[in-house]
């Protein structure tokens, strides 16, 4: 479930009352468990929109106008003034409208990428405070995937058609923060100043700037107040670096495969990301092949440059569909999870009826050889498995989801299975694995 208001339904005086802070968010959901120890909880909080997000599980769970209470009381504001700008929404639409949210369809600026590093911080901010299970690991996770292929695949969030500004706007798509990283720019020509006058707005923990010639670098470090370093450092200052932007004009790659693979195990393998403008280019294409290495160069931003041109409405379109396509492989995950338990139980029920009466034949047919019992096993379990084929293949993957939880229902009341055990070593596990 989900409750909340946006930019569309809440002025902003409306979402200023209400919005949270990171401590507030914290405090919030700290309260939302005490009340509530069996759901999961995500606040999403934004100049643009307030948003609780719950995962209920088993009985004494929270409705949509409890939600609501919450958000209004938590924050100070009366319910019924907040009640006209809420919408509600349950199941499949929650999920279609978080991955409309992160993918940015859903934000004042279409296409905008900051939301997606803002419900990142917002789930990661409920993980942290054990406010999420299995459920919301999975939906937020997924979202991010779902914002990542439509952002890779449409273009959505592309908005220059400069070269140089979108070889760091491709950063924004890798990276959700860059105060903790470290910015090697190569070169200082005209390019490489426009790259960097364009980095420099995200505002890097480090940057450092080299150039064969170290007069001009030391000139582009006084310029933009950054780090001047020797072009003979070059390896060090690659090993030290997380993304490397590079435009000189050097005939032949100064960046080779062989170079970044030894380098690797001195940056304990972390990711590299480097825009490569330069023309002949800086790097040579082989680079892009090893791993945990992410290269663009040229003929990269120019495509994205082109893409840059179409029209907005058919991205929306495209997008849209890789979102319904995200919701729907979610929403099969989901009442897969469910019926999982009930398709195990429902085949260990069978198979120990089969083997009770393959024993009770084994037992009055002393005369079978080895042979002819293990045939008759296989049989009896290729048997079993034929039956059960047809109404688990139903169950499991061809069911609608909401039909999905009344046949895994039925199948226990029918087959008088016991109950599925409790979610809560699985949430465990899931946020062990995440």
């Amino acid at each position: 479930m989900m409750v909340g208001l946006n930019h569309r339904t809440a002025p902003v005086r409306l979402r200023e009352t209400l919005a949270f802070s990171d401590q507030a968010a914290q405090t919030a959901l700290l309260a939302f468990k005490q009340r509530f120890p069996s759901a999961e909880a995500v606040i999403v909080s934004t100049c643009n929109r307030v948003e609780l997000y719950v995962a209920r599980h088993g009985s004494a769970q929270p409705t949509s106008q409890e939600m609501v209470e919450f958000l209004a009381e938590n924050r100070g504001v009366a319910s019924a003034e907040a009640n006209g700008s809420i919408y509600r929404m349950e199941q499949q639409a929650v999920v279609e409208h978080l991955f409309a949210v992160v993918s940015s369809l859903d934000s004042l600026v279409l296409g905008e990428t900051q939301i997606l590093s803002q419900v990142k911080q917002a789930y990661q901010r409920a993980a942290t405070m054990e406010a999420v299970g299995p459920v919301f690991h999975s939906l937020f996770q997924r979202s991010f995937a779902a914002a990542k292929d439509v952002h890779e695949r449409t273009g959505l969030g592309d908005g220059h058609v400069s070269v140089a500004s979108i070889g760091v706007d491709l950063l924004r798509g890798v990276f959700d923060r860059f105060d903790d990283k470290t910015v090697l720019l190569i070169g200082a020509g005209k390019m490489a100043g426009l790259m960097l006058r364009h980095m420099v707005s995200l505002q890097p923990g480090r940057m450092i700037v080299t150039n064969r010639t170290p007069e001009k670098s030391a000139e582009m470090a006084g310029r933009f107040r950054l780090e001047s370093s020797d072009f003979s450092r070059l390896n060090d200052l690659l090993t030290a670096s997380d993304i490397v932007l590079t435009s000189t004009g050097s005939p032949e790659p100064i960046i080779t495969a062989d170079t970044i693979k030894h380098l690797m195990k001195a940056r304990q393998y972390r990711p590299l990301v480097i825009v490569d403008i330069a023309v002949p280019r800086d790097v040579d294409s082989d680079v892009a092949r090893l791993g945990n290495v992410y290269l663009y160069n040229i003929d990269d931003l120019q495509r994205v440059a082109q893409n840059n041109l179409q029209q907005r409405g058919a991205k929306v379109d495209l997008s849209r569909g890789i979102i319904e396509r995200h919701t729907a492989d979610f929403m099969h995950w989901l009442a897969a999870r469910n019926t999982g338990p009930v398709v195990k139980a429902l085949y260990q029920h069978c198979r120990q009826i089969s083997d009770q009466e393959l024993d009770a034949l084994m037992a009055g047919n002393p005369e079978l050889t080895a042979t002819q019992k293990e045939a008759i096993r296989k049989m009896a379990h290729r048997l079993v498995g034929k039956i059960l084929h047809v109404p688990v293949t139903e169950l499991t993957t061809q069911a609608a989801h909401h039909r999905r939880i009344h046949l895994a229902g039925a199948i226990q009341e029918l087959f008088h299975l016991l109950p599925p055990e409790s979610g809560e070593s699985e949430a465990k596990q899931s946020q062990k694995n995440s």
